[in-house]
């Protein structure tokens, strides 16, 4: 039984890690254009699908639109987008 529930206590404590090395990174400006000229998470989920990414969600952080995806080899990408155009101005994990 202790066996068991330390492989499961081991599992979910490399799960916990992994995910933290995936959190946000980027504390730069995306832009200083007011929220009425922002695009819709919609329209940007679209765009980045249309390149052959796979997004599971856009959200807001701070000037900056964060879209989780994958690309198209199928790997995890965080990118930080201009929410005014869509482009890319950061990734997670690289600088």
């Amino acid at each position: 039984m202790q066996a068991t529930s330390s492989k499961a206590l081991a599992a979910l404590a490399l799960s916990v890690l992994s995910l933290g090395a995936f959190a946000s990174t980027y504390n730069g400006e995306c832009t200083d254009q007011p929220k009425s000229k922002w695009m819709s998470t919609a329209d940007v989920k679209a765009r980045f699908e249309a390149q052959g990414y796979s997004v599971g969600r856009v959200k807001t952080g701070g000037s900056c639109y964060e879209v989780y995806a994958k690309d198209k080899g199928g790997q995890k990408v965080e990118l930080f987008v201009n929410p005014v155009d869509a482009s890319v101005v950061g990734q997670a994990g690289k600088k």
